[in-house]
This record gives C-alpha cells, sequence and structure tokens, in this order.
C-alpha cells in the first residue's frame, strides 16, 4: 500500500470557501514576498476567521421560502431557544480557543524572530573565529543536500518499482491458468 500525502493546503483553501460566505468574512488576496510571510498572513487570516465567526449563538435567521418562511424563521427562532444554554457554552468555548490561538500565534512568530536572529548571531560569531568549524558546517550541509537528493531519487525509482510490480501482478491474476 502506497503512502499519499494528505494535501493540506487543498483542503484549508476549500474550507475556507465553504465558511467565509457563511460567516461574512471577504477573503483577502495573499500576496508573493515569501513562504514565511504567506504562512503568517494565512495564520492571520485564520485567527480573523476565528474572531469573526466563534459566536455561533448570533447568526441572522433567515429563509428563502416565500409561502413557507415566516413559519421556517419562527421553528428557527424557537430552535435557537432551545438551544441557547448549548449554544452560549459553545460560544465561550469559540472565544476562550480564539484567545488561546492568538496568543500562541504571536509566542510562535516571536520564537521564529527570536531564533533567526539566534541563528545569525551563532553563524557570525562561529564563521569569524573558527573558520574550520564553518566549512566542516558548509560541508555537512552539502552532504545533507546530497542525501536528500539520494533520498528522492531512491523514493521515484521505488515508486516506479511498485508501479511496475502492480501492473504485473494484475497482469498475473487476468491471465487465465
Amino acid at each position: 500500500m502506497e503512502y499519499e500525502e494528505i494535501p493540506t493546503q487543498q483542503i484549508i483553501n476549500k474550507l475556507r470557501q465553504t465558511l467565509e460566505p457563511r460567516i461574512g468574512i471577504t477573503p483577502t488576496p495573499i500576496s508573493d514576498s515569501g513562504n514565511s510571510s504567506i504562512a503568517l498572513e494565512e495564520d492571520d487570516e485564520d485567527i480573523a476567521i476565528l474572531k469573526t465567526g466563534f459566536d455561533i449563538y448570533n447568526v441572522p435567521i433567515t429563509s428563502y421560502q416565500r409561502r413557507l418562511g415566516s413559519a421556517v424563521i419562527a421553528a428557527r427562532k424557537f430552535v435557537r431557544k432551545l438551544l441557547r444554554p448549548v449554544l452560549e457554552r459553545q460560544v465561550i468555548y469559540n472565544f476562550a480557543n480564539t484567545r488561546v490561538v492568538q496568543t500562541l500565534s504571536i509566542k510562535v512568530q516571536k520564537l521564529q524572530a527570536d531564533r533567526e536572529n539566534l541563528e545569525k548571531e551563532v553563524r557570525s560569531k562561529f564563521s569569524d573565529r573558527y573558520p574550520e568549524v564553518a566549512a566542516k558546517i558548509q560541508a555537512q550541509e552539502q552532504a545533507i543536500t546530497a542525501l536528500q537528493a539520494e533520498i528522492e531519487q531512491i523514493k521515484a525509482v521505488q515508486q516506479q518499482q511498485s508501479a511496475m510490480l502492480e501492473k504485473i501482478t494484475s497482469q498475473l491474476l487476468d491471465r487465465p491458468q
């Protein structure tokens, strides 16, 4: 059985397209200023969706049916009144989660900035004082890159062999005995 990668970004985009019209959010265009800034903007968009969509109790009640519209609206209002305690607890929970996610997002951004600054500082200190260490690090990075390329080649060959094996197996099973 082959491992298939889950298209996470496609799922997120589909969810955004589905949810944004329902909770009244207009999509914001994403600029191409780099992968990290795109990720930050997507995180900001997600937090904005959480902020505007956490209140599931105060959703407008409408009906698109002409004849039964008022009855449908009345039934929906009645159901909302019955579910009020549950919906209010859910709204509180959603709001708390939104605050937590926003706080964690800010902390992650700060940690990423600190890590980048620390990496720059360490690289500058090591490259100035210990050129042999910098050369070894560079050699190791090149070796890692070469190994990653080899791994990709091996994966490609493995996929080809798996496809060939499946083809041979299906041909053998289809062959009359």
